[in-house]
């Protein structure tokens, strides 16, 4: 294949190859217009005013507005004449939008260099004694012959007879099949290359709105800042048009020369260079090259901006004077010395090989060290179902994680969404792998609005019957690893109840294969599913449940939910996370740690040890150390300590303005809210959780959902209030924190209350708000979950697995999973 050494572009500058394998452009001298979309529109608006007011030719003279348009001004452009013959737009109502684009493409023209000379030769560095301006003839019915479009555009630079030195714009719309125009005695250029470029609306005000967002983020030290695709998002919509298609987000990065000058810098200063960028993207050829795959290195004279696509074609980049950044999997696993140590096999010989693995777990820095550990450990595939209740997923995870090739892996999780009426649901978020053609479950699981843990389990049970449809029966056979329970407790359960296979299916949406219709459940799991591994004591407490029932397991089980590791050295960070993560949501609505007044539920519990450990010893203030304290291993007699949530006296509850909970229980119900509400002194009150999902308080979320529905009023004892809910978000960072939901009475009511309950991280836990646990303290705790696994399938290989049981490391089994 021939490479080219340039190519010609519709702005004018030509692209070349440079040293570095990238493409090159210089921008630096292209003249920038402002206001041309605006300019179209307006025109259009015109032509239409007078179609509908008046009949006869259309024919107006419109003034150029100086504080829209100036560089037309500059170039001595004063005016617009327009002018079509009676009957050439008679369709207008027909092809009316399409008609402002093909007016927004003529005057886009002056932004495309090459051709914009012809028509003001000098104004683009040309003498006007040997290049006369030439009319520009636009044929659109050429493009269009599928509809009633059938007019051509001719637009000419005249002399203003009145102003000497002085120009208008004439343009005059024609018919193609009765013409006026005698265009063999009109010096003009036909503009054939109409479709080498996709125009931009609002490119102006869009590249205004980022050049802001940018230099606010400069100005916090930050150096990077990410436009996400919201719903009705103006700028992917129209990005949408280009050769880009439909992306997820727009990151720019900076170095910190640019971030100074970003500190300084005004709109004026910056919004030029941001124009330019966007306006690589509407030349079909550069935006097809990026598209392709091939880094882009756009001068701008005080910097260079390099341009490039991620993670699947989703992400646009622009990196200003530094190349994006590109790190892969193996940077992260670095970070985890005993995890490396084992991915490396260095003391062990265990493997995957021959072995596809189902991951459950949250995306964090540890568990893409853990994908790329199983990826050296030769998994013949791996397939992912991301934990991630709130808050945003670091772009660099994403960039890794969607460069693995994706013959062996596949990943997919959820995000929060809201109803109309600000309810919060889960659906199937658009980050992770295509997951086109699994529409049919992602429309169904929008309807549902299930809360977090419903719509999880559903997602990662219907990805995981999916993944063992696809298997070769007596060839396939997977591990199923979990952190939090959400797939192997309730198989287990179904497979004690007799069920089959198209039962299961039906429960999740799934399509049974009628070759395995008539197939029980458990003959189906047990010739492809070697066993499971869980790694949360919430998982572990649901697998005791299940056996509790009287109902044995069909697969074995192996936790490291309890092990000695876990129990005592994680629990500390982990109440270390949830602090931090606690004192920085509270930051962010201008509050402090220290004067709150506390109630922890789960204190004698291995986490909730420690937390009161540490509010005592430095947390709060020494004038604030008494915190409420409930765990049911309390005896009756210990001083501001119950046994149960209900012992707690009503006078203490209403000193609460902070509830940390980590029971695993929903124990605060409605009607201590409602007490707290009626007779609290605070006007606020804080919930934070560190338990598994949201279950911690499931109870009050059913409730907030119920009353905080629009217009809904609903009585406590004797007064009408209602419930309206907005979210939290950082001032700075603009971090969702989670709800707050604002309890007023009825203005009219003689008695006036208002209360706000804060739902920080939406009842999830909320160390993973932030950076969960550090990753130093998290290396012995997934190694073990890695080695628990690889043991489990070498006895597998070996046929030396235990009957089917639940099995604790350092209880029942070692690391390894061999027995004690």
């Amino acid at each position: 294949m021939t490479i080219k050494s340039e190519i010609q572009t519709s702005l004018g500058p030509t692209l070349t190859p440079n040293q570095n394998g990238e493409w090159e452009i210089d921008l630096s001298q292209v003249r920038i217009f402002f206001g041309l979309s605006i300019l179209s529109k307006t025109l259009a608006e015109e032509i239409g005013n007078s179609l509908h007011s008046t009949p006869g030719d259309v024919s107006f003279l419109y003034r150029i507005n100086p504080n829209i348009n100036h560089e037309l001004i500059d170039m001595h452009i004063q005016y617009v004449q327009v002018y079509a013959r009676a009957g050439v737009l008679n369709d207008w109502i027909i092809y009316r939008s399409q008609f402002e684009d093909d007016l927004r493409v003529v005057l886009g023209t002056f932004q495309r260099q090459s051709i914009a000379r012809k028509i003001h030769p000098e104004f683009y560095g040309e003498s006007s004694r040997s290049s006369s301006s030439l009319g520009l003839l636009f044929p659109f019915y050429e493009l269009d012959q599928q509809t009633s479009v059938n007019y051509l555009i001719l637009m000419e630079r005249v002399s203003n007879p009145s102003t000497a030195g002085e120009f208008f714009l004439r343009i005059t719309i024609d018919s193609s099949s009765e013409p006026m125009l005698n265009l063999g005695s009109i010096a003009h250029y036909r503009v054939d290359e109409i479709t080498s470029r996709t125009y931009i609306a609002g490119l102006s005000k869009i590249s205004e709105s980022l050049s802001n967002q940018i230099m606010i983020a400069a100005q916090k030290g930050e150096t990077f800042f990410e436009e996400e695709n919201r719903h009705f998002s103006k700028v992917f919509e129209q990005i949408a048009k280009t050769p880009f298609g439909n992306l997820t987000h727009i990151n720019f990065y900076w170095d910190d020369q640019f971030r100074r000058f970003l500190s300084g810098a005004t709109l004026e200063s910056l919004l030029p260079m941001m124009k330019k960028l966007f306006l690589i993207m509407e030349d079909t050829d550069i935006a097809s090259l990026i598209k392709e795959g091939s880094t882009l290195c756009v001068k701008l004279g005080r910097v260079d901006v390099f341009v490039d696509l991620s993670r699947l074609d989703r992400v646009l980049n622009f990196s200003f004077n530094k190349r994006r950044t590109q790190i892969n999997s193996s940077f992260y696993l670095r970070r985890m010395v005993q995890l490396e140590s084992l991915a490396n096999q260095k003391a062990h010989s265990f493997d995957f090989e021959n072995t596809h693995i189902f991951l459950i777990h949250h995306i964090t820095s540890e568990i893409v060290s853990l994908i790329e550990a199983f990826r050296r450990l030769k998994a013949k595939s791996l397939d992912v179902a991301f934990v991630k209740y709130g808050g945003k997923i670091p772009p660099a995870y994403l960039d890794v994680l969607l460069d693995i090739p994706t013959e062996q892996f596949y990943m997919a999780g959820l995000e929060l969404k809201l109803t109309q009426n600000k309810k919060v649901y889960y659906a199937v978020s658009s980050l992770y792998s295509d997951f086109s053609k699994h529409s049919h479950f992602k429309e169904k699981l929008e309807e549902a609005k299930f809360s977090f843990y419903d719509a999880m389990r559903y997602l990662a049970t219907y990805l995981f019957l999916d993944k063992l449809f696809r298997f070769t029966k007596g060839q396939d056979h997977i591990i199923l690893i979990e952190d939090g329970g959400y797939i192997a407790p309730l198989l287990n359960q179904r497979m004690a109840e007799n069920k089959s296979l198209k039962e299961f299916c039906d429960e999740f949406w799934i399509k049974c294969p009628k070759e395995y219709e008539s197939e029980s459940l458990q003959n189906f799991i047990l010739a492809r599913v070697i066993g499971t591994v869980e790694h949360t004591r919430n998982g572990y407490d649901r697998m005791q449940k299940v056996l509790q029932n009287q109902m044995p397991l069909s697969l074995p089980c192996y936790s490291i939910a309890i092990s000695n590791e876990k129990t005592k050295e994680e629990s500390k960070e982990v109440a270390h996370s949830m602090l931090n993560a606690i004192e920085n949501s509270l930051h962010g609505l201008g509050k402090v740690l220290s004067k709150r007044k506390i109630l922890l539920l789960g204190a004698k519990g291995n986490i909730g040890s420690f937390l009161e450990s540490y509010l005592k010893k430095g947390r709060l203030h020494e004038s604030n150390q008494e915190i409420v304290l409930v765990d049911k291993k309390y005896s009756a007699t210990e001083a501001m300590a119950f046994d149960s949530f209900e012992r707690v006296p009503k006078q203490d509850l209403l000193t609460i303005d902070l509830v940390i909970g980590v029971t695993g229980e929903s124990i605060l119900k409605k009607e201590s809210l409602e007490t707290w509400i009626l007779e609290s002194k605070h006007n606020d009150l804080f919930l934070a959780s560190g338990s598994t999902k949201t279950v911690e308080f499931q109870d009050l979320i059913h409730w907030f959902n119920e009353i905080s529905a629009e217009d809904t009023w609903f009585s406590i004892q004797d007064l009408s209030f209602q419930c309206t809910m907005e979210r939290l978000l950082d001032p700075q960072t603009q971090m969702d924190l989670g709800a707050r939901f604002i309890f007023k009475t009825d203005p009219n009511a003689k008695t006036q209350i208002e209360k706000s309950i804060y739902l920080l991280s939406d009842g999830s836990p909320i160390n993973f708000l932030f950076y969960g646990v550090p990753t130093e303290s998290m290396d012995p705790i997934i190694s073990q979950l890695a080695m628990a696994s690889l043991g489990m399938v070498s006895q597998f290989k070996k046929k030396a697995l235990p009957k089917p049981n639940l099995y604790a490391v350092d209880h029942q089994i070692n690391i390894w999973g061999e027995p004690k």
